[in-house]
């Protein structure tokens, strides 16, 4: 049956109160419409109304671009309340919700629609009214529904479409307890309805708490994005989630299976300017499973994003959990794929107990990380199994820098297992990859580290300024107590194997205490397919102190052996180091001498090449004990050795 409000008032015939007590009193499905009349208008309430007990569809007026025309001031009562298994299937649309004492909105009942909808702003779209508690509360009683709208509007630019406004409440914009099966698509949460403005909720954008299961926060619905192609705009089924005072989105306590599709996260409606979450952009805490992802296999690279940018705390955080996937998102970096939108921390930090973490995977599933106040990523405490794959760190995708302003990728965990795979790490401010800390058994290996995506360029023209692929310090820094390192391997992709060049400091430097160290099938100084030279500012390989167990090579290797050519400086210095060994490696053409060993003792240097370097090819200076024999080379200004 339909019941029309015709009237302002708190109660009486004609008010939505009236109108709600007729819908629970009559068995079945109702409508409850809004007079025209009333377009501006605002209900003022003075108690709470009933709670919603039976199937209803609320429908209040909107204008011509589907936005409220009618509002409820609850003045401090209860907000709306839909509740029992009778009111399964009700909707909400085209209402204002304005100051309740409590919840915008309190879902106990099941497939609830709400959409079309400002909850904390008024109608005019820009002013906070909020609600005491969270905009909308769905409790583990209530399960699959749908926040917001899932068919964008054809012939509609993407940035401008919306459904739901839930900002300037007092809690999260949307609290998800226990929760399963609901989607959250296409509206703004914390700011205003342009998606210009900070109207943020008081703590996070979305919370999902409670073991919240096989929730969607987004979707995968686009317009052929593609930003590597020149190709923008906000994923149709995304949802804008900025300014909030916590988290953009926060899950926690058990939730898992959770998935985030295409959502701009800390940035304006256009993913190219900040309006800045709080806290970190997404923080997955306590919870297993849950996924960040931006496209599949079998498309072209990010069709339907995340981006992950400008908010004050770190980009995302994985922390004490379990089996996260990310895969094709944007960290630091806006949605156009040029314009740095940086996280205050690291673009990703992974903490605590967190185990296989599936950071990227193959092409086009790698994610960006650019442009961060901190590291791009950043593995430490016990994390485990983490594997970074096909990053983009510190540069665009397949273009230009973007330099975060520490390192590319920074291991400090002790947790083991971490791989460093087919990642491009160039453009950082201090150095593209830093080992260190209690880092354990670490596999780097093939990655490029100071050159373009395909290591093959160190400079670019932009607009007539050349700008450097350089890292600002070391490609590699190995220092801490970091153990187990394996800057080596066989593995073949698009990358053929490590190579470190064109850094302004040293390729590789080792410092601290480090030990337990291989480098082998290692391009230091060359282009990754080995045929241009783009040397290291300092030097190829630096190690001293106290790092023991360092092997340069391998002393059965008949091919893969490192190539270190071309650098600024000394191929391999080694300072005062003890024991360590240097196999079956090319050192050409850098500006001092191959290979310098500088105090130390017992120390072997075997099966080596050394042609044309400027000084020495071996040099050997108040070092004894040492093995060096069958090392042969021609062309070196000095002499084979001193």
């Amino acid at each position: 049956m339909d019941f029309l409000v015709s009237n302002l008032d708190n109660a009486g015939i004609g008010s939505l109160r009236w109108a709600i007590d007729q819908a629970n009193t009559r068995i079945g499905f109702d409508t409850i419409g809004f007079d025209n009349s009333l377009a501006g208008g605002t209900i003022g309430l003075t108690t709470s109304l009933a709670a919603l007990t039976d199937r209803v569809a609320i429908n209040g007026l909107l204008n011509s671009q589907n936005a409220p025309q009618i509002a409820i001031n609850f003045k401090q009562t209860d907000g709306l309340v839909f509740t029992g298994s009778r009111a399964a299937g009700s909707s909400l649309k085209g209402l204002a919700l304005l100051d309740a004492g409590g919840n915008g909105v309190t879902l106990n009942t099941g497939r609830v629609t709400i959409q079309n909808s400002y909850i904390g702003l008024a109608p005019d779209g820009i002013t906070g009214i909020g609600n005491a508690g969270h905009g909308i509360l769905i409790t583990n009683r209530s399960n699959n529904n749908l926040i917001g709208t899932l068919d964008p509007l054809t012939g509609h630019p993407l940035a401008t479409q919306f459904s739901n406004v839930i900002s300037a409440n007092g809690g999260s914009g949307i609290l998800v307890e226990g929760s399963k099966g609901n989607r959250i698509a296409n509206n703004r949460i914390g700011t205003s309805s342009d998606g210009t403005q900070d109207v943020g909720n008081g703590n996070h954008g979305i919370h999902f708490t409670s073991r919240a299961k096989n929730n969607t926060i987004g979707g995968t619905a686009n317009e052929g994005n593609n930003p590597t192609q020149g190709q923008f705009a906000r994923p149709g089924q995304g949802n804008l989630i900025s300014g909030n005072g916590g988290s953009g989105v926060r899950i926690d306590n058990g939730s898992s299976k959770n998935t985030l599709l295409g959502n701009f996260i800390g940035t304006n409606s256009q993913g190219t300017a900040a309006i800045a979450n709080n806290g970190d952009g997404v923080a997955i805490i306590n919870a297993n499973g849950n996924i960040l992802r931006g496209t599949t296999r079998n498309e072209a690279p990010f069709i339907y994003y995340n981006v992950v940018s400008g908010n004050r705390g770190n980009g995302l955080r994985v922390q004490n959990s379990n089996d996260t996937t990310i895969q094709a998102n944007f960290f630091g970096l806006g949605s156009d794929n040029a314009t740095i939108v940086a996280n205050g921390g690291d673009g990703a930090l992974i903490e605590g107990t967190s185990s296989n973490t599936q950071y990227g995977g193959v092409i086009p599933l790698g994610n960006v990380n650019a442009g961060n106040e901190g590291n791009g990523i950043s593995v430490t405490d016990q994390a485990r199994g983490f594997i970074s794959f096909n990053t983009f760190a510190g540069l665009t995708a397949f273009g230009g820098v973007a330099p975060n302003k520490l390192s590319g990728i920074a291991v400090s965990s002790s947790g083991g297992k971490t791989q460093i795979r087919t990642n491009v790490m160039s453009g950082n401010l201090l150095h593209g990859l830093h080992i260190t800390g209690n880092a354990k058994d670490v596999r780097v290996d093939p990655n490029i580290i100071g050159l373009n995506t395909y290591g093959t360029a160190a400079t670019y023209d932009n607009a007539g300024a050349t700008v450097s692929w350089a890292n600002g310090v070391d490609g590699i820094r190995v220092d801490g107590l970091a153990q187990k390192i394996r800057i080596a391997g066989t593995r073949r992709s698009v990358i053929p194997q490590n190579t470190v060049s064109n850094n302004s400091g040293y390729g590789i430097r080792l410092l601290g205490q480090a030990r337990d160290i291989l480098i082998d099938n290692t391009f230091i100084g060359l282009s990754s397919t080995g045929k241009a030279s783009f040397g290291n500012s300092q030097g190829g390989i630096f190690a001293e102190g106290s790092v023991q167990k360092l092997r340069l090579g391998r002393s059965n290797n008949s091919q893969n052996g490192n190539r270190i050519v071309g650098n600024s400086g000394n191929g391999i210095t080694l300072n005062n180091l003890t024991g360590a060994k240097v196999y079956r490696t090319e050192l050409s053409s850098n500006t001092g001498s191959g290979l310098v060993v500088n105090g130390g003792s017992r120390n072997t240097i075997e099966s080596n090449i050394a042609n044309d370097n400027t000084l020495y090819g071996f040099e050997l200076l108040n070092s004894t004990s040492n093995t060096v024999k069958k090392n042969t080379g021609t062309g070196n200004g000095l002499g084979l050795y001193n």
